[in-house]
């Protein structure tokens, strides 16, 4: 499978989701003397998981390394989103197009990421580009600025 087609497949997924999650919105506004809209609304939300878990098994048939890839990626998305909600981040910064994103250590490392969060004890969390999650305590990261001025740390 080539990577156009995989690319296409991802982007029906994205929007299957975003689709589910307007379901899911729909569903929690309906009044709850609307059971056939409720029912409704519900064989749709279904319909859209078959959807995007078959849509996810053609990649799989057709590219299992890069199905597997994409797996570690959500895995790690997922690891990352849990950290985020037990410690309170207090500045998030991502790769944009034209813009890096990574993170300089005290010994000269440089940690190039997908994303990174600072939280409120200065420590950082980060994802890397392989995917990997790492968190940092301040003592081992360089930079420190003074204020979450996003300009400021995406210098870096």
């Amino acid at each position: 499978m080539n990577y156009q087609t995989i690319e296409n497949i991802l982007k029906k997924i994205n929007y299957l989701e975003a689709e589910l999650e307007i379901q899911k919105q729909i569903l929690f506004s309906l009044p709850s003397a609307s059971r056939e809209e409720i029912e409704n609304t519900i064989h749709t939300i279904a319909a859209r998981k078959n959807d995007i878990e078959n849509l996810r098994q053609q990649i799989n048939e057709q590219s299992p390394e890069e199905f597997a890839r994409i797996v570690a990626f959500e895995e790690a998305s997922a690891r990352f989103m849990g950290i985020g909600a037990e410690k309170k981040f207090t500045a998030v910064f991502h790769r944009h197009a034209g813009q890096e994103c990574d993170l300089r250590l005290v010994d000269g490392t440089i940690i190039d990421c997908l994303v990174k969060a600072r939280d409120e004890k200065g420590g950082w969390t980060i994802m890397t580009v392989d995917g990997e999650v790492v968190q940092f305590t301040c003592d081992q990261v360089l930079e420190q600025p003074a204020s979450d001025d996003p300009g400021h740390l995406l210098r870096y």
